[in-house]
């Protein structure tokens, strides 16, 4: 069942509407809240498939309430409640999936619930037509739960499809310009319509069309139609950089996305950078996770957090520090050692450097 809140400032509305929507049975009612900061809390912490919104409240309006919760989760449907209807178009303007006007009857909210529940149906359906995977690789399954991947073509079509996967919307000349560059235009159109083709038949009954949409200027892939890895990733990374001191949970489920480098293993050019900005927003992601647990006060998550960054950045001396520091607190000296050892040879190996002087009198301290 779909999870829905209420935010209103009267009382009695929000009791009103809570009992509409029980009625109905269409959706459960997660929350209700008199104040839009704390139902603004909550969605950080709590998924939330549709909200119902007073416009007219104090210091947080509904208006700017959607804003915050879009940046939040955009897939959340927003639904306004108001006494007054010079706010619809404005309402419309702001993506709302619909209007009630106060006092809300049940006839009038039972069309909303079926808007809620064709958009719902819909997305259920392209939820579940295919997941792509781009971290350490390339992986497409035809439906979420699918255990044989789906086989593209060629290499030309698996990039082709990976390319537009990343940038969402691209327009055709773009998508020649970089993967048919050394073509004349005309050819370079033709093979990208045919390699387009084999990216649909590459799925039972034509399931692509699900997420694929072609137009004569540009392609995209359908927004909140596809499971992807990265599209996961960079919401919740926009999640722990909203509220970090509230989203431990976030920094596991980030970490778990992350298995690899963007499309590892493929020789893209145009992912070259794309997937070292995700390997840099990704290392902040764990510096921040591992920052996040010294301050209340669990050094061992701490500890991993660290030696995932110098995994993927041996040469970060600020970091093999703060590892040496942790194992010196937790009582593992010989790790603490091992950890200093393994540094003092990379800076000489790497740039022909000793360790900074206070690391080293802070080991020396240590004593056997």
């Amino acid at each position: 069942m779909l999870r829905a809140m209420i935010v209103d400032d009267e009382e009695l509305s929000v009791q009103r509407l809570g009992i509409l929507l029980s009625e109905s049975g269409e959706l459960g009612l997660c929350a209700a809240f008199l104040n839009p900061a704390e139902a603004y809390e909550f969605a950080k912490t709590n998924p939330v498939d549709v909200a119902f919104l007073d416009i007219s409240m104090p210091d947080i309006d509904g208006m700017l309430l959607s804003t915050l919760l879009h940046d939040l989760d955009d897939s959340i449907d927003i639904v306004f409640v108001t006494g007054h209807d010079e706010y619809a178009v404005q309402a419309f303007d702001r993506n709302a999936l619909d209007y009630l006007l106060k006092p809300v009857t049940a006839e009038r909210l039972s069309r909303t619930l079926d808007k809620i529940r064709k958009r719902h149906r819909f997305a259920a359906a392209a939820g579940s037509s295919a997941q792509v995977l781009l971290f350490n690789g390339l992986k497409l399954y035809r439906r979420e739960r699918d255990q044989v991947q789906v086989k593209l073509r060629s290499p030309k079509t698996e990039e082709l499809f990976a390319f537009l996967v990343c940038k969402g919307t691209v327009s055709r000349e773009e998508i020649v310009d970089t993967l048919w560059s050394g073509l004349d235009k005309n050819k370079a159109l033709k093979n990208l319509n045919s390699t387009l083709y084999y990216i649909r038949k590459a799925f039972d009954n034509g399931e692509s069309d699900s997420f694929l949409a072609a137009g004569k200027h540009e392609i995209s892939i359908r927004e909140g139609a596809l499971r992807c890895d990265l599209y996961e990733f960079e919401r919740l990374l926009k999640q722990v950089r909203q509220a970090p001191e509230k989203q431990a949970d976030l920094f596991r489920r980030a970490e778990a996305l992350y298995t690899g480098r963007l499309l590892q293993g493929k020789d893209y050019e145009w992912a070259a950078e794309l997937a070292r900005s995700l390997e840099r927003q990704y290392i902040e992601l764990l510096e921040a996770g591992a920052r996040f647990h010294i301050g209340i006060n669990k050094p061992q998550q701490a500890l991993h957090y660290f030696s995932e960054i110098l995994k993927l950045d041996a040469m970060r001396e600020d970091i093999h520090h703060e590892a040496i520091r942790l194992y010196a607190e937790l009582g593992r000296k010989n790790e603490a050692f091992r950890q200093y050892r393994m540094m003092e040879e990379m800076l000489e190996k790497e740039l022909g450097a000793k360790p900074d002087l206070r690391m080293k009198h802070f080991i020396t301290k240590m004593g056997p």
